[in-house]
């Protein structure tokens, strides 16, 4: 599994995200917030003489300041606006403030879950458990290990509200794909709530940014259709 060491996740591309919600003040707020954050950071980072205790206190800097409460399915928009996150939206966040301070970082998708990998595939490489705002900046190596194989295994578990599909997933992300899950995790909140109609259209866009069996097999149960294999 070689990272995409190039990963870009920038505020164009955020904001692609943020044009699917129905807030019209939504992208301009969240901008202005998001922008003066990577200020701070942009003034802080040179007094530094490592660039992974930089990455730590940005790390701790952004929880504290945006990430509030852990909520399944939250929205780019809510996490922003109201703190409230899933694995999903804040490793999206982390991905914007890692591209805007030119922090190589590589994002990895499982079944379930969703991480990131600062500095991949070297020996100062840290593991971001964006959920975990007490001990989500992991650098152990052996921990690391420990936890991609954890994430691995967690493939063969089902959660309780999951519709049971042949997916083993562990695949390194572009940013474009990254906007694919956040537009795939809306389109599941949608169809748990019922508005089927509108989980098609969020599925349908998801498929366009990801070109992924899990979206593709998620949009044939959603039509009713055969569901494909991994």
């Amino acid at each position: 599994m070689k990272p995409h060491l190039q990963f870009i996740f920038d505020i164009r591309e955020f904001n692609k995200v943020l044009s699917y919600t129905n807030d019209a003040l939504a992208q301009p707020l969240a901008n202005k917030k998001i922008i003066s954050y990577v200020e701070v950071l942009a003034k802080r980072k040179p007094k530094y003489k490592r660039e992974v205790q930089f990455v730590e206190y940005a790390f701790y800097y952004i929880h504290k300041k945006i990430l509030k409460n852990y909520e399944q399915y939250a929205s780019i928009s809510q996490t922003v606006s109201k703190g409230s996150y899933d694995c999903v939206t804040a490793t999206a966040l982390y991905s914007l403030f890692l591209t805007e301070l030119e922090i190589p970082f590589a994002v990895v998708e499982t079944n379930y879950h969703i991480y990131l990998l600062v500095y991949p595939e070297t020996d100062k490489e840290v593991l971001l458990e964006t959920t975990d705002p007490l001990a989500g900046f992991i650098t152990n190596k052996q921990i690391i290990a420990e936890r991609k194989l954890q994430y691995k295994q967690g493939n063969k578990e089902v959660p309780a509200n999951q519709a049971v599909f042949n997916w083993d997933i562990e695949t390194t992300l572009k940013g474009k794909e990254l906007t694919g899950v956040l537009l795939y995790n809306q389109s599941v909140k949608q169809f748990n709530l019922g508005n089927n109609a509108e989980a098609k259209n969020l599925a349908k866009e998801a498929l366009q940014h990801y070109d992924s069996n899990r979206i593709s097999s998620y949009l044939n149960f959603l039509e009713g259709n055969q569901i494909a294999s991994n």
